[in-house]
């Protein structure tokens, strides 16, 4: 992968496409889902997150043999299952109505949508040389920021649009890590062919000094 910086592109190629795989079936549920049944929407969202931090959790132990830096993958799970045991588990607090549980739950997406997008930006700008690859996260990126923008402002719309605007979010999200993931591995592919070409060169080489 000579065309990225090693730091944000040391998890493996199948994390990003699992990642992108499991956004993208969530966002697909949410939009199909029916609209009168939040407990389902939730559900799904709920699960979702669970399996995103599941995802992160096993990149960490990857990244972690490789010796790689494994701290921000380690605080994405940790938020991911946060908010997964928040949307699951969570008993209402204080005695507070299912209304009130509901915006609690929606304020956690929101503030999760605002995180992983600023992080994105910031990893489009600072991570990549390539600029295919650098476009298409600050491109994500700005899309989480306008929705969480929306989710934040927009109280008036009810728990069902939020979800939805998280769903389409999960589906901006995922196919970027689909994207990326393969082209992860196509530039993997390359760099391990070009390693290949400059040993048979190299061998050439010393072969044809000995003569």
């Amino acid at each position: 992968m000579n065309n990225a910086k090693r730091k944000f592109v040391e998890s493996h190629w199948l994390t990003f496409a699992m990642k992108g795989a499991v956004s993208v079936v969530a966002g697909l549920c949410l939009m199909f889902a029916p609209k009168n049944d939040l407990s389902l929407m939730t559900q799904i969202v709920g699960w979702t997150m669970f399996c995103l931090a599941f995802v992160e959790i096993a990149n960490v132990v990857y990244r972690t043999r490789r010796s790689h830096n494994w701290g921000f993958p380690l605080v994405l799970g940790i938020i991911e299952l946060s908010i997964a045991v928040a949307l699951l588990y969570t008993i209402n607090p204080n005695g507070s109505s299912a209304d009130d549980l509901t915006w609690l739950r929606i304020t956690y997406l929101s503030a999760y949508v605002v995180f992983a997008s600023i992080v994105t930006i910031i990893m489009g700008f600072a991570s990549f040389h390539n600029m295919t690859d650098r476009f298409m996260w600050i491109v994500n990126g700005m899309i989480g920021s306008i929705l969480a923008f929306m989710m934040f402002g927009g109280t008036n719309l009810g728990a069902v649009a939020h979800i939805e605007m998280f769903g389409t979010y999960l589906m901006v999200n995922g196919l970027t890590d689909l994207f990326f993931g393969v082209h992860s591995k196509d530039q993997e592919l390359e760099a391990k062919l070009a390693a290949k070409e400059k040993r048979l060169a190299a061998a050439a080489a010393r072969k044809k000094g000995k003569k």
